[in-house]
């Protein structure tokens, strides 16, 4: 399957085929748009007392901390989990988005998504990013942290249909 070029990218958010908002046309590389680091974070530590993360107990998956980043950034610490999203809310009928981290943000040492940068179509909203850290480092809401790619779509296609709609796809 193709991947749409730049150029391609910048016509689809033109002719409505993309939904970029906030959208800046600077953001568009060869094959791809950069997506900027929201600004709210939730958090999960690795601490002793906290016990493990129990996939059949919802009380165990609830973020510890939630917070804000100010003007002077966020220290991301190793052994920690944080929930962050893009600035910027996506959504297409047309394309597969497919998030990645850019190369500037991992040569820090930080992973952008552990699993989930598979879009669907008809998803309408800000992408949730899980985000780890080899090293400490200070980021800043709106700073580039990473790409989206748009993929072709082969066949019928079935929009999404999941629970993150609405407020519960922001933030």
């Amino acid at each position: 399957m193709s991947i749409l070029s730049g150029n391609e990218i910048q016509r689809a958010v033109e002719d409505g085929r993309i939904a970029i908002d906030p959208y800046d046309v600077s953001l568009i590389n060869p094959v791809s748009v950069d997506l900027r680091l929201g600004s709210s974070v939730r958090m999960y530590e690795n601490t002793p007392g906290r016990g493990p993360l129990d996939c059949r107990d919802q009380a165990s998956l609830q973020a510890y901390g939630y917070s804000e980043i100010t003007d002077d950034g966020l220290v991301l610490w190793p052994g920690h989990l944080y929930l962050m999203h893009t600035l910027e809310r996506v959504s297409t009928h047309y394309f597969v988005p497919i998030l990645d981290g850019k190369s500037s943000i991992g040569r820090l040492g930080i992973q952008v998504h552990m699993t989930a940068g598979f879009g669907d179509p008809g998803f309408d909203g800000q992408y949730t990013l899980e985000v780890t850290t080899v090293y400490p480092v200070r980021v800043y809401a709106g700073m580039r942290f990473c790409q989206m790619r748009f993929h072709m779509i082969a066949g019928e296609v079935a929009l999404y249909d999941g629970s993150y709609t609405g407020e519960a796809s922001t933030g």
